[in-house]
């Protein structure tokens, strides 16, 4: 009875432990997640925001509007852009507050959109740049992501794959020589 104890709580051991060492791994990886997808939306946003400059729009309209083509995951945080805006307040005050809402990610346009708004300078070659790096940018997360990806497949490949290979192609060819060599024997 003592060896059974034990035997159970190694087994309760050993599943608390696995159990704290995921959501660790989960927390960490939705939190990183939520991270970068800011900067994969970023090159949309400023194509769009080129599109409506290109248009005619002034800096602040064009912010104003912007929330309408975005992404879902930047919906959120342009909305305030617009009601701000129309509440009256400063553009640079309105893209101070965006800049912080969604990080270092947007500190290039937020800086560009105020220049051009307190200086009226043409800002069409600079969003063009800005965008091309963006694009980039997006191309070598993509790239990092997909050589990290056997890597990521490691562990699925180790605990699922390969040991139902094991049990579907070696473990009847191991019953099948033991009842033969058996066999044989007796």
């Amino acid at each position: 009875m003592d060896a059974n104890n034990r035997h159970t709580d190694t087994r309760m051991i050993s599943l608390i432990g696995f159990s704290v060492i995921a959501g660790i791994y989960l927390f960490f990886r939705r939190r990183r997640t939520v991270e970068v997808s800011f900067s994969k939306h970023m090159p949309e946003l400023i194509d769009t925001l080129l599109v409506l400059i290109r248009a005619g729009h002034s800096p602040a309209s064009a912010m104003s509007q912007l929330h309408n083509w975005s992404p879902d995951d930047l919906k959120p945080h342009l909305l305030p852009v617009t009601t701000e805006l129309a509440a009256g307040l400063r553009f640079a005050e309105t893209m101070k507050n965006l800049r912080e809402s969604l990080g270092p990610c947007i500190y290039p346009i937020c800086d560009i959109l105020v220049c051009a708004d307190r200086d009226g300078l043409p800002i069409t070659s600079v969003l063009d740049q800005l965008s091309f790096h963006a694009h980039q940018e997006r191309r070598r997360l993509g790239e990092i992501e997909a050589r990290e990806l056997p890597v990521r497949l490691l562990f699925p490949l180790v605990c699922c794959i390969l040991p139902s290979f094991v049990l579907l192609a070696m473990v009847p060819l191991l019953v099948n020589s033991l009842t033969v060599v058996t066999e044989k024997l007796l």
